[in-house]
């Protein structure tokens, strides 16, 4: 039986990918941080890996770095199975798990969909997340509470809600349940 190249099969981080391409572009750590409005920490524990960022702020760094949000949200799975590439792309923040539904093939797509899953009792961390185009987010089940550009707003199953996603906008699930949410992206 041949034995297989190691290198074959292997999953670039997204933290990798992020480093790679800061320093394709020869900018610093420092100044990517300065364009995408985050720490510098904050950047170098995510190029560590030390967590995975929200949707929207992968959307402002694929935005500055000048590639498809995919290519970083993406992973090279190889000749994996359909099942090992669908839970290849399920990833998770602190508070919350977020699957890429759209295809991973797609060059120049502007449309993106995401299943989000929200732990109960929980709430984005950070002040909020703003990107440029628009957002629709249906609620599969659960609770959320939504708040976009100061206006608060609760929802249940089969409630949605559509904005301009360049408005500061917070989630967070007040039930005892998971929330799961279908979350399409409009990014311009």
């Amino acid at each position: 039986m041949p034995k297989k190249n190691k290198t074959e099969n292997v999953v670039e981080s997204f933290g990798a990918k992020i480093r790679k391409l800061r320093e394709k572009e020869g900018v610093s750590l420092e100044d990517l941080a300065t364009q995408v409005k985050m720490k510098p920490s904050y950047l170098r524990d995510m190029e560590e890996d030390k967590f995975l960022p929200p949707v929207a702020e992968i959307l402002t760094l694929a935005r500055i770095l000048a590639v498809e949000p995919t290519t970083l949200m993406g992973q090279d799975t190889g000749a994996a199975s359909p099942m090992k590439r669908r839970k290849a792309m399920t990833k998770r923040t602190s508070d919350y798990a977020y699957e890429n539904l759209t295809s991973d093939d797609e060059h120049d797509k502007h449309l993106m969909a995401f299943r989000v899953t929200i732990d109960p009792k929980s709430k984005h961390r950070k002040v909020g997340y703003s990107h440029e185009g628009e957002e629709f987010i249906y609620v599969l089940s659960g609770r959320l509470k939504i708040s976009v550009g100061g206006k608060k707003s609760s929802l249940g199953p089969g409630e949605s809600i559509h904005f301009d996603s360049g408005k500061k906008h917070h989630l967070g699930n007040p039930g005892n349940e998971p929330t799961v949410l279908l979350v399409v992206i409009y990014a311009k």
